[in-house]
């Protein structure tokens, strides 16, 4: 019996460690500059409440009118809902100001979240203490 236990122990540790590195890498933030912190002042263009993670998608304007849509990688969804979050935060049209780490090709890791007016939702992956995102 005891065999058995010390076994099972051993094998649960060998398939994490195995294992381990693969969520690690699912996780990996190596694809975003995280030397860059960037502000985008854009109107919401979808938010999709998906798992394994939600996706803000956003259109911002350069300085010479050009729309560029950014896809904003955040938490799960039951990680958003611990945060305040859920599946009708933002709308289309919405506008917003997102600071992102950036990545290529449009996408990027979001940080923190204000309305368009500054009021801060969300604050580097946790609910703004002020509560402004709690009612959306």
């Amino acid at each position: 019996m005891r065999t058995q236990k010390v076994l099972a122990v051993a094998v649960f540790v060998c398939l994490f460690i195995m294992l381990g590195g693969l969520v690690s890498a699912h996780h990996s933030t190596a694809g975003y500059d995280k030397a860059k912190t960037v502000p985008l002042k854009g109107t919401v263009s979808e938010w999709i409440w998906r798992n394994p993670h939600c996706i803000l998608v956003w259109d911002v304007k350069d300085a010479n009118g050009k729309v560029q849509r950014w896809y904003g990688e955040m938490q799960s969804p039951i990680s958003n809902t611990g945060m305040g979050l859920n599946r009708n935060s933002f709308k289309p049209g919405d506008e917003l100001i997102v600071t992102v780490n950036p990545g290529a090709n449009g996408q990027a890791l979001v940080l923190t979240i204000a309305d368009g007016q500054g009021k801060m939702i969300l604050e580097r992956g946790r609910f703004a203490e002020d509560g402004a995102g709690g009612n959306r």
